[in-house]
Order: C-alpha cells, then sequence, then structure tokens
C-alpha cells in the first residue's frame, strides 16, 4: 500500500484495512475501526451528519474529529481500485487549519466554564468546540460533548428551527455583524418555557466567515423574578381598575341595553309605578302617535283609537299597559290601531316588575307590527272565498254543460226510436215526410253538439295556452259582409232584420278568416238569442285609423248593468232567464273575447236593460309579410260552420 496520506480501504462497504497514517491522524486503533461498515465508521468520525462515505464520487471537504473530540478540517478523495474491487478513501488535512491553535485566546474562556461558549462551522452549522456550561443549558443526550461535538445545530437544539433563535443566527450569517440579544425566550426544552442572554460573534478568516461563537447565559430566574415583579404590579393596578370597572359596569350595562333595544323589530317602552314614560325604543316611536309629546301611558290615547280583531273598540283602561299597571300580565294582545297618521296593526304585551320587596317599580309593554301578516291572512281568506265561488261557478257550469249535452241527445235518441217503430211495422214509405223532419232535427241537433264539443274543447285550449290562429292579408270588409249576407235568410225566417254597414269599401288586414268567422257569429248568434220578432240588428265594419271596429248592435232586451262585468268570463253566466229565447252554455263570449285578443284587440258592451246591446271588437289594422294560407280566405255563404254557430237559435 504505497499511499502516505491517511486513508482506510474498503469493500463491500464494509473496512477491510487502514494505515498507520489515518490511526496517527484520527486517533483510534485499528481494532477499533477494521470491520466497521462506511456508515460505522462515518459515525465514529462525526461526518455523517455532513455527508455519507459512501455517497462521495470525487472529493468532498468538511469537518472529522479525533478520538479526543478535536475538530480536523480535511479533502476526503475517493478511489475506487476494480481489479482489487477496494474503495479508497483518503484524508488530506487542509495547512493551518486547527482550530486550538487559531482560537488560542479562547481556551482558557472555554475552560473558566463561566458562560456557555460554543463554535460553529459556517455555513453547515457544525458544532467543532464547546464547553460544558453551554451544553448543560441543553437537553439529555445532546447535554454532553460526546453527543453533541459534530451535530449539526438543529440537531442539538431541541425545535430550532423556525425560533427567534434560528432567525438572530441567520441575520449574523446574512449581515456578518455580531448580534447581543437579552432575554430571549425558548420553549421547546425538556424543562419548559426558558430565557437566555445570547451573543453570535462571526469569526472570519482571509475576509472569509469561516466560523459563529455563540456565547450563552441563562436568564431565567432574573426574568421570572421580574415576571413576579410585573405581576404583583399588574395585580394591584387591576385591583384599581376593578373599582373603577364596578363603577363603569351600571353605565356600560345601561348602554348595552340601549343599543339592544334600539335595534329590536319590537316596541318597547318601560313606564314607572306611576304611568311615567321612562324610555321607548325607536320602533316604539314609530308605532306611537306624535312620541315625542307623549308622556305617560294616558298620553298614547289622545287622537288613538284601538279595536279588537272582531273590531270592538277597546276601552283606554283595558289597554295592556294599564292592565300591567294593576298587577295583570296581559300576552299576546292582537289590536288594530287608527290614529291620525297610520293604521295598522299590534301584537301587545304587557308585564309588571317588581323590586325584592314584592313593589312594582316599573312595567314593560312590547309590541310588535303585525300590519303585514294581517293583510296577508284577510287576503288569503278572501282568495279562499275567491276559489270557493270559482268552484261553485264550475260546478253550475258543468251542470248547464250536461243539461246542454243532454238536450239534443233526447232528441236524435226520440227520433231513433221512432225510426226503429216505423221499420218494424213497414210503415217507412207512408211516414217519409215525417221521417225527413225528424232527419233535419237530428242534422240540427248534431250540430248543436258539435258547437258545443268545439265551445268545450276550445275553451280547455285556451286554458292551456294551445289556442292558436293563422294570420294572412284579407279584406276584412267582404268577410264580415259576407257573413252577414249568408245568414240574412235565416234572420228573416225569426222575424229580424240584419243590417249591414261600413264607412269603406275594403280594408286589408292581417287576421284568421275562420277565427272572424266564428267571433262575428256567434256575437250575431247571441243578438238573436236576445232579441224578440220585429227587431233589428246592426253589423258595422268602421275604419279607426290605426285600428278596425267591428260592432254588432240589437235593440232586444239587454243586459242589466251588474251582469256586464262577467260576461265575458268562462265559467260566469249572466241570468238565465234573460236566455228564455234560445239555448246555450254561455262560454262563447269567453272564446270570442280571446281570439280578438289573438288578433291584438279588445272587446266590450254597452248595454241597458230592456235597450238592447252593442257588442264592440277592435281590431289592428296591420298586415302580415308571410301568411298563413291553411285556410282558406273567402267565407261561403251556407258554410257548414255558419249552421253549427247557429244551432242554439235555430228552430
Amino acid at each position: 500500500m504505497g499511499i502516505k496520506e491517511p486513508c482506510l480501504y474498503s469493500c463491500d462497504s464494509i473496512i477491510i484495512d487502514v494505515n498507520n497514517e489515518f490511526i496517527d491522524f484520527i486517533g483510534f486503533t485499528k481494532y477499533e475501526l477494521i470491520g466497521k461498515s462506511l456508515i460505522e465508521i462515518g459515525a465514529i468520525i462525526r461526518i455523517n451528519t455532513q455527508i455519507l462515505l459512501e455517497n462521495i464520487s470525487s472529493k468532498y471537504s468538511g469537518y472529522v474529529f479525533t478520538k479526543s473530540l478535536s475538530a480536523r478540517e480535511v479533502t476526503i478523495s475517493y478511489f475506487h481500485d476494480k481489479e482489487a474491487n477496494e474503495k479508497i478513501y483518503t484524508f488530506v488535512e487542509k495547512p493551518n487549519s486547527r482550530i486550538d491553535d487559531k482560537m488560542i485566546f479562547m481556551e482558557q474562556t472555554l475552560s473558566d466554564n463561566i458562560v456557555g461558549i460554543s463554535v460553529y462551522s459556517i455555513p453547515d452549522l457544525i458544532m467543532v468546540k464547546v464547553n460544558q456550561k453551554y451544553l448543560d443549558f441543553h437537553d439529555a443526550p445532546y447535554n454532553e460533548e460526546q453527543t453533541s461535538i459534530g451535530l449539526s445545530i438543529k440537531e442539538i437544539v431541541t425545535g430550532y428551527v423556525g425560533t427567534e433563535s434560528e432567525v438572530i443566527t441567520n441575520t449574523v450569517i446574512e449581515t456578518r455583524k455580531s448580534n447581543y440579544r437579552k432575554e430571549i425566550k425558548f420553549e421547546r426544552f425538556g424543562r419548559g418555557i426558558t430565557y437566555w442572554d445570547s451573543n453570535r460573534t462571526p469569526i472570519f478568516e482571509n475576509g472569509i466567515m469561516k466560523y459563529i461563537m455563540f456565547t450563552t447565559s441563562e436568564s431565567t430566574g432574573n426574568v421570572l423574578k421580574n415576571q413576579s415583579i410585573e405581576r404583583q404590579s399588574r395585580i394591584i393596578e387591576e385591583q384599581k381598575e376593578q373599582l373603577e370597572q364596578q363603577k363603569e359596569n351600571l353605565k356600560d350595562r345601561n348602554i348595552q341595553l340601549s343599543s339592544i333595544l334600539s335595534n329590536l323589530a319590537e316596541g318597547v317602552m318601560v313606564t314607572d309605578n306611576k304611568g311615567k314614560y321612562i324610555m321607548m325604543n325607536p320602533e316604539a316611536k314609530r308605532l306611537v302617535y306624535q312620541s315625542n309629546k307623549v308622556m305617560d301611558l294616558g298620553d298614547t290615547s289622545k287622537n288613538t283609537y284601538y279595536f279588537d280583531m272582531k273590531n270592538n273598540e277597546v276601552t283606554f283602561d283595558n289597554l295592556p299597559g294599564l292592565r300591567a299597571l294593576k298587577g295583570e300580565i296581559a300576552k299576546d294582545i292582537k289590536l288594530h290601531v287608527i290614529n291620525p297618521q297610520a293604521d295598522y296593526f299590534i301584537n301587545n304585551s304587557a308585564s309588571p316588575i317588581y323590586n325584592t320587596n314584592g313593589d312594582l317599580t316599573m312595567v314593560v309593554t312590547c309590541f310588535h307590527d303585525i300590519t303585514k301578516t294581517i293583510k296577508q291572512s284577510r287576503k288569503i281568506e278572501e282568495q279562499k272565498i275567491e276559489l270557493e265561488k270559482t268552484l261553485k261557478l264550475q260546478e253550475e257550469f258543468i251542470v248547464n254543460i250536461s243539461h246542454e249535452l243532454k238536450t239534443p241527445l233526447n232528441v236524435i235518441f226520440a227520433a231513433v226510436q221512432l225510426f226503429s217503430k216505423y221499420c218494424d211495422n213497414g210503415s217507412l214509405d207512408e211516414k217519409r215526410d215525417s221521417i225527413i223532419k225528424y232527419l233535419d232535427s237530428i242534422k240540427q241537433n248534431s250540430y248543436r253538439l258539435s258547437k258545443l264539443i268545439n265551445n268545450i274543447v276550445d275553451s280547455s285550449k285556451i286554458e292551456a295556452g294551445f289556442f292558436d290562429i293563422n294570420l294572412s292579408n284579407n279584406n276584412i270588409v267582404e268577410i264580415v259582409e259576407g257573413i252577414v249576407e249568408s245568414i240574412t235568410n235565416f234572420t228573416e225566417s225569426k222575424g229580424l232584420n240584419i243590417i249591414f254597414d261600413t264607412n269603406m269599401e275594403e280594408k286589408i288586414i292581417a287576421c284568421d278568416p275562420e277565427k272572424i268567422e266564428r267571433m262575428v257569429l256567434n256575437l250575431i248568434s247571441n243578438a238573436i238569442k236576445f232579441s224578440n220578432r220585429g227587431d233589428e240588428i246592426f253589423v258595422q265594419v268602421k275604419d279607426r285609423n290605426e285600428f278596425v271596429q267591428i260592432s254588432v248592435k240589437d235593440n232586444g232586451v239587454g243586459i242589466e248593468e251588474k251582469y256586464l262585468d262577467m260576461i265575458f268570463d268562462r265559467f260566469k253566466q249572466v241570468d238565465k232567464s234573460l236566455s228564455r229565447n234560445a239555448e246555450g252554455t254561455g262560454i262563447g263570449l269567453s272564446i270570442v273575447k280571446s281570439i280578438v285578443e289573438l288578433h291584438g284587440g279588445s272587446i266590450s258592451v254597452e248595454s241597458k236593460s230592456g235597450q238592447g246591446s252593442k257588442f264592440t271588437v277592435m281590431i289592428p289594422s296591420e298586415k302580415v309579410l308571410k301568411e298563413n294560407m291553411i285556410y282558406e280566405n273567402e267565407v261561403r255563404s251556407e258554410d257548414q260552420n255558419i249552421r253549427v254557430e247557429l244551432s242554439d237559435v235555430y228552430s
């Protein structure tokens, strides 16, 4: 082995040999070294904190420690002898690097052991020198040199990372200046909270910071003594403050109570045992009439009236506040309050307050504005009544519909029975004229059924929003005039004179001809129903600039004023006595109104009992760019739709 520097040899991470130079350098015997693993050797020479030997790939500079715990700054070189399958580590000490030789001045201070001293390397903060006084400050096992030398500061000092001590050390390294701190608080030693006076001094070599020296003394005793004095002073001061605080407590409680009362949603009033007001919160002031002038309970009754929920007036003596003055507890008294400025409802309660001697000292009255709740309850009740009326109307409507369905069915059934009889006795030819008459009756009542079913279906479609119109541009004058001409013969047979009038020859507007026909026929049918022989029906179409006015007027029996607001409602009917001339369900006008509104128009009625009625429809004078031509634009004079719509006035 020709290597003269201290070295050791390993095979498979086990030390197989060391040279004499290494033994002289490190102070351990071969017996203590050979056979150990690289990790065990690293622990012996205290380098594992810095680096593991097996991780050195070429060279590494750091500190190793002799058996006597002296620091040696070395350069470790690694060689791999592949033929011998050996790894060789050489240790070359840096010249003039021994801390004992460079810091002779510190040896006496260290040995005096008066203050704790330790020296750490830069930048790894490896402990390279220490006295026992410094070690005594630390928790076991790091309170002995044998177990702490060669370790980093964060391994030795319990919970060092994140402490003020770490911050101070880092500041010294960054600023390269000494730092002295008194009474540094440290909470992570096993003995609890301690305090330290510490001086950290950087040591330089050739202008480079090489070490940092800690000079530390524990000041826990002095701090605790001072803290004890401070505690005693604080106790005396606190006792003094408590006396002052007790003096202010009532004032603060009054302020707090006032603040709470001011922010309550309920009105609160407090009176003495004579009824004089002590306080009134903002909500109470809002509800009490002229609250700025109110001095006692009697003032609240001036220009103010109180009623119970049955609208019976409540006398002053029976108000909750007055009852409480008599020793009574009044709870949840609902009152209707009326004064010159307001009309509202409150839920009022009042309670008497007694002192320890049982004497009445004051009365607390609370009230809550329940106006909104009362109005909502009444509205719900009104809606309930309205719903009951609607349900009753629906029941009447169903009864009426049932009757209207039954009447034509009875006629048809009777005719069928008669035809069956004729067939049975072989008299069909003899009864030919009678059969034709009954066939006409069957046909007419089929029309009535068709109209009734159409109205029911369309009424349901309207309710569900599925009732549509198909707009195209048409001459509205021609449509209405054609309808009037097509029924002239029928009205004459009824002894009625129907007259058509217009102030224009042509007016093209967007409309649904089929729905217009149905609307006009329904209005004319109503006019026929409520007219007597010799009466006249007037149908007019007039240009009203942005609108076209279509009106149907008769001089028949008319409609009483009280029924005018309901005739377009789906489930409401005028007095059935008005229908003495014809049958009907009463839902046709609601469909007419829907047809008009789908055209963007409106419908109104004028009538006086015994003087006739006038229905007026206003439809916008507009055109569509894209026409829907599903239906024919020409209205036929003998169209089956006419017979259906007039089926309930045919006789």
